[in-house]
């Protein structure tokens, strides 16, 4: 399945992925009820959880791993 990321690094970024969470270059994204027309498909988005990115010291909070 193809989904949007928004926020943080990855934010407009098409990936393939699915369920819950999907990881992209070790930040965590989560699933949300939105959804956004891009290139011809209607995409699942996927929020940033910015305390659980590499670049913010992922890994320190036990909700993260």
């Amino acid at each position: 399945m193809r989904l949007l990321l928004r926020g943080g690094p990855g934010d407009g970024q098409v990936v393939t992925g699915g369920g819950e969470t999907v990881v992209w270059r070790a930040c965590l994204y989560e699933i949300t009820t939105a959804l956004a027309h891009r290139q011809g498909d209607d995409l699942r988005v996927y929020r940033h959880r910015p305390d659980c990115c590499e670049l913010y010291g992922r890994g320190a909070e036990d909700r993260c791993e």
